[in-house]
């Protein structure tokens, strides 16, 4: 039935078509400008929908003829609902034949829920679908619905503010920092809403503009936020894209990769007082940096030490510890920890103490300004500074000259306030090291020494002040004057002589050879005029020289006879020790002469007319020969071999150029006890010993009373022999003294000899130490380059020392 009537119904429209097409066409084109309400159904494939048509009459009366569901602008229906026959339960319905047409069935419903039902739909389902219902008296009536299935966006992409897409942690991003994201999705329909967020809660949800390809391929947000917090560090960020509200997000969830400047740094020292030389701990912490942060220790400008660093990567903490040895030189300085993010350009964070070094002061000395040590004269004043370093400031400074201790002493000329040093009205002795010491309470310090030296005018040096020179006439001297000055190159000498008379002269006559601060002059005495006084005078750039050296030139004499002659018992020799006398102002030697003979009336003595005679070095004229000479420059003689038996007297002379003096004598030497042995010449001293054969080694005794000392053997015998020994040993002696000729010189044959303990021997002769004195005068000196004479003080001169 129902295939009959289908069959029916298409041949009328068939038929009916040409006829009816340009009124269709007419009406559809009325109908769309009279815009027909339009109804929106989104579904999503795969889904059954359902199109909306409300076939109620206008009028109680009225009933539905047709209904006809038409799509997009095919003009044949899609499916036909022909109610005609006025049962609409025995309506018939046609649907075409293609594959939407057997998914689509129209259900009628009470009127106002009818709908046209698409099972399992596509996407090629999708467009204007439009319903049609003709009634048997009202007018027909329009429906549209526009069936529009749901696509999904594609899977957000997120891009960094450089355009690369993030495809795991997003960032780094640093604090303080702006940060930004873009979320995009490709497709979807409708247009797919894409919105950022955190934590459960909505960050951005305004879709920006993509200008990329077509504008409704791509649908995009944005994310920008101003300063990147410490909030942010360790969270989420969540992408979620939607096309309608019947579809569920499409989720991207992105890590958040925050770098972040520490937060905190501090710096603990293990000491509060620091001292110089003495280590102390230093520890610096800090936290709240991402990554850990590096530390860097500073001390003023440089980098130091390879501190022991500790990481807590959980609490973003760095502790480090240094061991830290100050000098002086680091008071005040700025110890510096800087906790820097190696991966945060500029992420640092310092903190910075000033140190406290505590040290023993440093002390330095130096001229107050105004002052210059080259030119520094005696008379001027001189202010020394001392600088000291120390902490803390020094509570007591000391000075020192040459190592002695300085007061305040006004009357001195010695001032000292707080840290100078003020001399007055210098002389030589300021001369030397000027040193101070300055202690606080850590210390003391000295400081090196600072040498002050002044110029001064020349003065005769040491030892060079006055000298009385010894000369005989027309013997020629060398008369050296030395002096001290400063400075020393330039001095000038000049040289004045005062006579006898009083007169003070320029030596004109005499060139004298100047060296610096030296001056020889060759003077030579040729009449008693030229026995005087002559005087030195020194000049340089600071002045002249205020007193000169003076010369006393005496005549020359005979030396004085030695003193205090004495014998003594050595043993292997007899020993002569005397003290010498005056020497007559020329160097001297001293001579020792042994005489005698037999001890028996014959033997010839020396008288005391023989000891007045006139001298020579080869004995005195009528007075018997010397059997032994010896010369040395002391006064001091060793006798080795004297004969026994005789008495012999003992003769020291002193000798210089002017003469010989008297002998001081040493009588009654004699020998007990004949030893053996034989000498021969030797040389000794200045001059030669004279040694006689067989002399044998004596005993001595002597004294003023002529008091003889003799050692007898036990028993009478014993005596008789030794005397006739004596006698035997002095014919020899006598016999061979006249014919055997001088021995040759050759190295002495000395024996051991044994001798009777003496007493000390007091001289027969003794001179007195005291020579005569030259009676003293008054000298008058003239300074040369002068208009008139200046009168010095009067100079005692004394001939002795």
């Amino acid at each position: 039935m129902r295939c009959t009537s289908g069959h029916v119904f298409l041949t009328s429209l068939l038929i009916l078509l040409p006829a009816r097409r340009a009124n269709a066409v007419a009406e559809d084109s009325l109908e769309f400008q009279n815009k027909v309400p339009l109804r929106l159904v989104w579904a999503t494939e795969g889904e059954d929908v359902e199109l909306p048509c409300d076939i109620t009459p206008p009028t109680p009366t009225d009933s539905v003829n047709m209904v006809l569901w038409f799509k997009d602008t095919v003009g044949i229906p899609l499916y036909s609902f022909d109610a005609r026959s006025g049962d609409l339960a025995t309506a018939i319905h046609w649907a075409v034949s293609d594959d939407l047409g057997k998914r689509t069935y129209f259900q009628i419903g009470d009127g106002q829920r009818a709908k046209l039902k698409i099972t399992r739909v596509r996407y090629q389902d999708q467009g204007l679908f439009r319903c049609r219902v003709d009634f048997i008296n009202s007018p027909t009536r329009n429906f549209r619905v526009n069936l529009t299935l749901v696509e999904l966006p594609s899977k957000p992409v997120i891009y960094d503010a450089q355009g690369r897409e993030v495809t795991g942690v997003g960032g780094p991003f640093l604090e303080g920092y702006n940060l930004a994201l873009t979320c995009q999705v490709s497709g979807g329909r409708p247009k797919p809403s894409v919105t950022w967020w955190k934590d459960g809660q909505i960050l951005d949800s305004v879709i920006d503009t993509v200008s990329i390809g077509s504008p409704r391929k791509f649908t995009a947000n944005h994310l920008f936020i101003d300063k990147v917090t410490r909030s942010l560090w360790g969270t989420k960020l969540v992408c979620k894209a939607q096309s309608a509200p019947m579809a569920a997000p499409i989720v991207r969830e992105v890590p958040l990769d925050i770098y972040l400047k520490p937060a905190v740094v501090k710096i603990i020292l293990s000491e509060e007082q620091i001292y110089a030389g003495r280590p102390i701990a230093a520890r610096c912490e800090t936290w709240g940096s991402s990554p850990a942060a590096k530390i860097i220790w500073r001390l003023g400008e440089q980098v130091i030490g390879e501190p022991n660093v500790s990481s807590t990567q959980r609490s973003n903490s760095t502790v480090s510890k240094l061991a830290l040895a100050l000098s002086k030189d680091d008071d005040g300085k700025e110890l510096t920890c800087r906790a820097e993010n190696p991966r945060f350009p500029g992420g640092s964070l310092d903190q910075i103490k000033v140190l406290n070094v505590a040290y023993a002061p440093a002390v330095a000395v130096r001229l107050a300004t105004g002052y210059v040590l080259d030119t520094l004269r005696e008379g001027d004043d001189l202010k020394l500074v001392c600088d000291v370093e120390s902490n803390p400031p020094p509570s007591k400074i000391i000075w020192y000259h040459n190592d002695n201790r300085l007061e305040h002493d006004v009357a001195g000329g010695t001032l000292i306030a707080s840290n100078a040093l003020t001399l007055r009205v210098l002389t030589l002795a300021h001369s030397g090291e000027y040193s101070c010491v300055a202690i606080n309470s850590v210390g003391e310090g000295r400081s090196p020494p600072i040498f002050i030296r002044m110029k001064y005018a020349p003065r005769c040096r040491v030892g060079y002040e006055r000298r009385e020179i010894t000369v005989g006439w027309h013997e020629t001297v060398s008369l050296r004057c030395e002096v001290d000055a400063i400075p020393t190159d330039a001095v000038r000498f000049s040289w004045t002589y005062n006579g006898t008379r009083g007169d003070v002269l320029p030596m004109e006559n005499y060139r004298a050879q100047n060296n610096g601060l030296v001056s020889v002059l060759e003077y030579t005495p040729t009449a008693d005029t030229d026995f005087g006084t002559l005087a030195c005078w020194a000049s340089n750039s600071v002045g002249r020289q205020r007193t000169p050296c003076i010369f006393n030139i005496v005549p020359g004499k005979a030396p004085q006879a030695p003193l205090d002659c004495s014998l003594q018992n050595e043993s292997s020799a007899l020993q002569v020790n005397c003290v010498p006398g005056a020497d007559g102002g020329s160097p001297q030697y001293f001579l020792l002469e042994v005489r005698g003979g037999p001890r028996n009336p014959g033997v010839v003595q020396v008288s005391a007319a023989t000891l007045h005679a006139p001298q020579s070095d080869q004995g005195t004229v009528g007075e018997v020969p010397a059997l032994y000479q010896e010369k040395n420059t002391r006064p001091n003689f060793h006798l080795h071999d004297l004969e026994p038996g005789f008495d012999y007297t003992l003769y020291v002379y002193a000798v210089n150029g002017r003469g010989r003096s008297e002998p001081t004598l040493l009588e009654h030497v004699r020998v007990v006890e004949p030893i053996g042995g034989k000498l021969e010449r030797t040389v000794t001293g200045i001059g030669a010993g004279i040694f006689l054969d067989d002399l044998k080694k004596a005993l001595p005794t002597a004294s003023s009373e002529n008091l003889i000392i003799v050692i007898a053997l036990a028993g009478t015998g014993a005596v008789a022999l030794i005397l006739i020994g004596i006698g035997v040993v002095i014919g020899l002696s006598v016999c061979r003294r006249r014919s055997t000729p001088p021995a040759k010189d050759g190295p002495d044959d000395f024996t051991i000899p044994s001798y009777v303990s003496a007493q000390r021997i007091e001289p027969r002769i003794r001179y007195s130490a005291d020579g005569s004195r030259r009676s003293q005068r008054t000298s008058l000196y003239v300074e040369e380059n002068r208009n008139e004479p200046d009168l010095l003080q009067r100079v005692e001169i004394d001939i002795h020392n």
